[in-house]
């Protein structure tokens, strides 16, 4: 990296590394689905030339934004001056916003290569883990600056890819309760190993043999006398640890424990929904069948919204797997024809946001109803402001219109109180003249006059089922977007 220099973000040039990762993408929307939770530990550097977008700052502003979300580091700039033709002041003024450093590898020079710095760094990373005593403290502050609530599971990450090691941490009757194997591929097999382990606690580094590879396992118990439970490290690696190395990892773990408390050890919902977030299937599967759920079979998903949540609410035994995360709560079952109050019991019909996602097969999905339900919960109360429950037909309906829906143009042909009658009639109160009456302060003749001439002025008849439907969608188009021209 002779000749590169730190162009922004030089605030944050003594913060931890432990892993160096390539990007290269034209489209900042591919990156929507990525996994926000317990992967990316904060300690990661990006490289990357912008090749696919070098003349579109916009998106490259985009692209920083999602990897901010995404708590990376910062980002190592290749080819400027071949591909990119300079930096844009925006995007250096965007990473120093975002407190995010960014390195300018020497430009004009085609002969750099992205594997030679990656190769450099990791190296230099390997001969840090030698001696774990200056980098101690700076692990603990950064796993310390951890955003909750997975702060245990990604500290663990951080360990893991510093490393190069698995970590898994267990019950005193040997069940996994978080873990981190790299390669991640190797959790099932590893986890095998530990089920079939008798003893409590293994030599260090001794081998076994994994996938026609040794690796050395040590098990070693923590010392959290405060807790009421005992717990145990498993760890993993291809080469042996040094004492010095087992006893740091130890002492980190311990005081991420002590820190964040044994509650994220326990929280099942925490762990399933991390580990369907980062793909980690056969995690969330052994989590699922733990709590009698049959990922064969279909599954659904619910989600509470309250701006104060309610103390209390978790000590309620529900059929599921139960998550709170700030002002969201949410639970997956096997498929339940249920209301929402017997789903959640202190579901406050006055206060709360309910949304139900659609019945689907398979953990794969679980991120994406997560997902789909959060990109309509704003929406959704603009649309339906008088709603309070959300059912899957409606967050469809939703999501399928769009800005680019084409629209008949109701204000072509109604005034605002006639087109606000009709979202009343067909959006809020289900089609109903008296309710529609009584929400709007008017007589039943008025809306109905009103549904006659709106019916002559648009040339439809809302008995014809794709007629009704065309109004409804642009009724929702109307309140979607009405104040956005």
């Amino acid at each position: 990296m002779k000749g590169a220099k730190i162009i922004a973000g030089a605030s944050q040039r003594q913060r931890l590394v432990t892993t160096i990762s390539v990007l290269e993408v034209s489209e900042p929307k591919l990156y929507g689905g990525m996994p926000i939770k317990g992967e990316y530990s904060g300690n990661e550097l990006v490289l990357t030339s912008f090749a696919q977008i070098a003349h579109d700052v916009d998106k490259q502003l985009e692209i920083i934004s999602i990897l901010h979300q995404h708590s990376q580091l910062g980002i190592i700039l290749y080819y400027v001056g071949l591909i990119m033709p300079e930096v844009s002041e925006k995007v250096i003024a965007k990473m120093n916003e975002l407190e995010m450093v960014l390195i300018l590898m020497p430009i004009n020079r085609m002969d750099l290569r992205y594997s030679e710095v990656i190769s450099e760094a990791l190296s230099y990373i390997s001969k840090e883990e030698a001696d774990l005593d200056p980098q101690q403290e700076v692990l603990l502050e950064t796993i310390r600056q951890l955003p909750a609530p997975n702060q245990i599971e990604t500290g663990l990450s951080i360990l893991s890819d510093k490393f190069k090691c698995s970590l898994f941490i267990k019950s005193q009757e040997d069940e996994v309760l978080l873990s981190k194997a790299w390669p991640r591929s190797l959790d099932h097999n590893l986890r095998e190993i530990i089920a079939n382990k008798r003893e409590k606690e293994a030599k260090k580094n001794t081998p076994v043999e994994v996938n026609q590879n040794y690796y050395f396992q040590t098990d070693i118990q923590l010392s959290l006398s405060s807790l009421e439970h005992h717990y145990y490290l498993a760890i993993f690696r291809r080469e042996p640890l040094a004492d010095k190395q087992i006893d740091g990892i130890k002492t980190v773990v311990e005081k991420m424990i002590k820190y964040f408390g044994e509650g994220q050890l326990l929280n099942t919902g925490q762990q399933f929904f991390s580990a369907c977030q980062t793909e980690d299937f056969h995690t969330a599967m052994l989590l699922a069948q733990k709590e009698g759920i049959d990922v064969n079979q279909p599954l659904k998903l619910y989600c509470i919204q309250n701006g104060t949540p309610k103390r209390g609410r978790t000590a309620y035994k529900m059929k599921g797997i139960y998550y709170q995360e700030k002002d969201l709560e949410w639970l997956i079952s096997n498929s339940l024809d249920l209301t929402a109050t017997a789903i959640f019991p202190l579901y406050d019909v006055k206060t709360d946001y309910f949304y139900i996602g659609r019945e689907f097969l398979g953990l794969p999905s679980v991120f994406k109803q997560m997902s789909f339900i959060l990109d309509q919960i704003e929406d959704s109360k603009k649309v339906f402001p008088k709603k309070r429950c959300f059912y899957p037909e409606e967050l469809y309906l939703l999501k399928d219109v769009t800005q680019e829906t084409e629209s008949i143009f109701l204000e072509s042909y109604l005034e605002e109180d006639f087109i606000e009658s009709l979202a009343v009639f067909f959006l809020d109160c289900d089609e109903n003249i008296n309710d529609t009456a009584r929400q709007l302060f008017l007589h039943n003749n008025t809306i109905k006059y009103r549904l006659k001439r709106a019916q002559e002025r648009l040339g439809m008849s809302f008995s014809h089922t794709a007629s009704r439907y065309l109004l409804i969608k642009n009724l929702i188009y109307y309140r979607k977007y009405s104040d956005k021209d």
